[in-house]
């Protein structure tokens, strides 16, 4: 669940944003990295609703963004990416 929603907002980000959210193509580009998307995806809480909605707070997904950019940015190795995602959830 986590994957699949960091990569629906990043996507929707991306299609909002084209020329700024370019970088973050690096996430999900030749191949998803899943590793990375699922620690994204946790920075945002998804959780679920009633019935079977997926409901998130919009600051949340925001930092979802913003760790997906310094990522993106900095394309580390995923054992380096996911260590940098934990401490950005974390800190919040």
């Amino acid at each position: 669940m986590y994957r699949h929603f960091a990569i629906a907002a990043i996507g929707l980000y991306r299609e909002s944003f084209p020329e700024e959210g370019a970088v973050l193509g690096w996430l999900l580009e030749p191949r998803p990295r899943h590793s990375l998307l699922t620690e994204l995806g946790r920075i945002a809480k998804p959780r679920s609703g009633p019935g079977e909605s997926l409901q998130w707070d919009a600051h949340d997904v925001s930092r979802l963004i913003e760790a997906a950019f310094l990522v993106a940015e900095r394309k580390p190795l995923t054992k380096d990416g996911v260590a940098i995602i934990r401490e950005l959830r974390r800190a919040a």
